[in-house]
């Protein structure tokens, strides 16, 4: 990347190299393991990937629309409002998962490329109230990447529970 380089740039790139490296971890995943929740407690793969998915359509795309099921927080009033009949399930495959997954990315991406530097210092709405765009989208980030390790950690514990 150039010195002249946008700020927009620098978030595409980093959305870019996240978004690869999340499908990567999800591909590494067998089809057996993807929709098992480890024993003991936990999330399964797929949950992992749906979550990721859903709050890319929230901070990103500022889809409210109610088809939420993997947020988290399911007691929350903020949450309820969200719940719907879910765009994929945990138990939909993972040939299904990874196309809405990869989906949601690529119109995250088509977004992030149209904002200006202008618009990253607005705001965004969120299931929480108003809060600065540019530090939301930075947050996302690092909850994708967060989520990435959970993935591959519960595909590790999946693995061994099978030995």
């Amino acid at each position: 990347m150039s010195a002249a380089a946008s700020l927009q740039d620098f978030l595409v790139q980093q959305f870019e190299t996240e978004t690869k490296a999340f499908v990567s971890a999800l591909e590494a995943v067998p089809e057996d393991l993807f929709a098992h929740a480890p024993q003991g407690g936990g999330h399964s793969v797929a949950w992992h990937a749906l979550h990721i998915a859903e709050w890319t359509r929230v901070l990103v795309l500022q889809d409210f629309t109610a088809s939420y099921g993997h947020l988290g927080w399911e007691d929350k009033e903020w949450t309820q409002k969200l719940q719907g009949p879910t765009r994929v399930t945990e138990q939909g495959g993972k040939t299904a998962v990874l196309v809405e997954v990869q989906a949601v990315f690529a119109e995250a991406l088509r977004e992030l490329r149209s904002l200006s530097d202008g618009a990253l210092a607005g705001s965004a709405v969120t299931p929480f109230g108003e809060r600065p765009l540019l530090p939301s989208l930075g947050g996302q980030l690092r909850h994708t990447a967060y989520h990435r390790g959970q993935i591959k950690l519960t595909a590790l514990q999946l693995g061994k529970s099978r030995l």
